[in-house]
């Protein structure tokens, strides 16, 4: 058995909008999403659901064509130069807009950030960008400037209830108080 899937976090990590715990109106702006929509940048704490949201965004949502590069082992400027400018030079193989997904954006080095704002402009009409952070000021202000940015909060009494569907699925006895 695969000892990665033995963790709780990918086991049982939302695959769509539905399981992910947000307030009910964030998640219908998200379901509304088309591929018109404006570069996103998720910010917040580690765990909250970034990275996850944004993949859940383009291969159930949008259902396009993504790169994802996760930018605090792939920060530096070659990153930008030949992953996402070779991805957003080229056509979609469904005509529908790409989109490259930056997890943990704030490792990227200042340089790359300035690059990378220039190929959100250059590319502007066939690619859109989601950003992830955990520390919104390390991202630049001409990059945030570009971005619809939501702060990931996940309900208390959402993330208990799920805690406690877990632990039942899991067959793990828990006193009620």
């Amino acid at each position: 058995m695969n000892h990665y899937l033995k963790l709780w976090c990918e086991k049982y990590r939302p695959q769509t909008l539905d399981d992910i715990i947000l307030p009910e109106e964030v998640k219908q702006h998200f379901a509304s999403l088309t591929e018109d929509t404006p570069h996103i940048l998720f910010h917040s704490t580690p765990g909250t659901g970034k990275s996850t949201l944004a993949k859940i965004l383009v291969k159930s949502i949008l259902k396009c064509q993504y790169l994802y590069i996760n930018a605090s082992d792939e920060n530096g400027v070659d990153t930008i130069r030949n992953k996402v400018i070779n991805f957003a030079q080229t056509k979609s193989l469904d005509g529908k807009k790409k989109v490259v997904i930056l997890e943990e954006a704030d490792g990227l080095t200042g340089d790359s950030l300035r690059i990378l704002r220039n190929v959100m402009e250059e590319y502007e009409e066939s690619t859109r960008f989601v950003l992830t952070c955990n520390y919104l000021n390390r991202i630049i202000e001409p990059i945030r400037s570009r971005c619809v940015m939501f702060k990931l909060q996940p309900d208390l009494k959402g993330m208990v209830q799920r805690c406690v569907e877990i632990l039942k699925l899991e067959k793990i006895v828990v006193e009620e108080n």
